[in-house]
């Protein structure tokens, strides 16, 4: 596609300034997740970038931070107000997210989706840090594994889809002080014998592709299962870790069920990664 990509990349350098701010930042981001470089084309665009900073939204902040990293330096500020106002808003009780609270933040900030370099800032300020690299090894590894085993909706239903593989354990000492450890799989979509979360587990519609039951996503299934787990254990304090990692960014709301993860587990220390900062 080389030659389609170079034709494009030709017409468009020419008409940025023709562009809605939303069509500047999917082309871009387009073209980085392409992986077509031409000189041309990242010169204009920085240029048209640069002389509408001012203008873009936060969605397209978080699209051209991570398409155009010579300039992230220049955007990631701006992207940055929307970031804490996301944080200090999130409630902080399991209680508080039955409320209108979240939804009214999201249409707010109007994201669905912080991108990599948004997405780790905000995760940072949420007190969730990276897990061990020997962690993330091992998640790539059993992950690379599963893709290898097989799409069964693609082959079974033809169905194309984009696949979000997410790898957990957690390694905690319960109020006994027995020890609770454990590995968990899965994947974004609907599954056979599909499993109802915890009660105190909400996953949300996202402000801009609001159509998508984000209770599908890879990171809600995961934490559903690791939630299910920490329900039957006996009640009490509980300490230690739970790592997790997704082979795609997190969308808000999946950042929301992390925080839920937190609020539920106030002794334990979350840890999160995703594969597309660690290619």
């Amino acid at each position: 596609h080389t030659t389609l990509l170079a034709a494009v990349s030709a017409q468009s350098s020419q008409k940025f300034h023709l562009f809605e701010r939303q069509e500047l930042s999917n082309i871009a981001w387009a073209f980085s997740k392409l992986e077509f470089s031409d000189g041309q084309f990242k010169t204009a665009m920085s240029s048209e970038v640069r002389s509408r900073l001012q203008l873009f939204d936060a969605q397209a902040l978080a699209n051209l931070s991570d398409s155009m990293v010579d300039l992230s330096h220049e955007l990631m500020p701006r992207l940055e107000p929307a970031i804490d106002e996301f944080v200090a808003g999130m409630p902080r009780t399991l209680a508080a997210w039955s409320g209108t609270a979240f939804n009214e933040l999201l249409h707010r900030i109007g994201v669905d989706n912080f991108g990599i370099a948004g997405s780790h800032l905000l995760l940072t300020k949420m007190g969730v840090s990276e897990p061990p690299l020997q962690f993330v090894q091992s998640a790539q590894r059993r992950i690379q594994q599963a893709s290898e085993e097989g799409d069964a909706r693609r082959e079974t239903w033809g169905l194309i889809h984009k696949r979000v593989l997410c790898f957990g354990e957690w390694d905690l000492l319960l109020p006994s002080g027995e020890p609770l450890r454990g590995v968990l799989l899965r994947e974004n979509g609907i599954r056979v014998g599909h499993t109802n979360p915890p009660a105190w587990l909400k996953s949300f519609a996202t402000p801009i592709n609001n159509l998508i039951g984000r209770d599908l996503c890879g990171e809600f299934q995961l934490v559903t299962g690791i939630g299910l787990v920490l329900d039957a254990a006996p009640p009490g304090h509980v300490t230690g870790e739970i790592r997790l990692f997704s082979s795609s960014t997190p969308c808000v709301s999946c950042i929301a069920v992390i925080r839920q993860l937190q609020i539920r587990l106030e002794g334990v220390r979350v840890m999160f990664a995703n594969s597309e900062r660690h290619l």
